[in-house]
């Protein structure tokens, strides 16, 4: 029996590994579109106070995600893909709006 759960450990500890780099590399993509996205705030004429503000909230949007997937990533895997659905349908509804700002402009 022990050594049957000395093989389960590494099995173990090898797929939460996976996982981790698997969320890191997601982490550098969204490091790379947000600092493109700060770049870009930076690079308009407005004033500091509005650069500022938009930086913040991008910020605290960007650490808002990582917060939200993390706790779903916690919780019982049998409730995750309803939640996760559930984001994806929320964060879809953004990017709708986003679009529709677009085409009036």
């Amino acid at each position: 029996m022990k050594k049957i759960k000395w093989l389960l450990c590494p099995m173990v500890l090898m797929t939460r590994e996976v996982k981790e780099l698997a969320r890191d590399k997601i982490r550098a993509e969204e490091r790379v579109a947000s600092n493109s996205l700060r770049n870009l705030i930076y690079s308009i004429a407005m004033t500091v106070e509005d650069k500022y503000v938009l930086e913040d909230m991008l910020n605290k949007l960007s650490d808002e995600a990582h917060t939200m997937l993390d706790i779903i990533n916690d919780i019982p895997r049998s409730h995750q893909k309803k939640l996760l659905l559930g984001y994806r349908k929320v964060l879809e509804s953004h990017i709708d709006a986003t679009n529709q700002r677009l085409k009036e402009i």
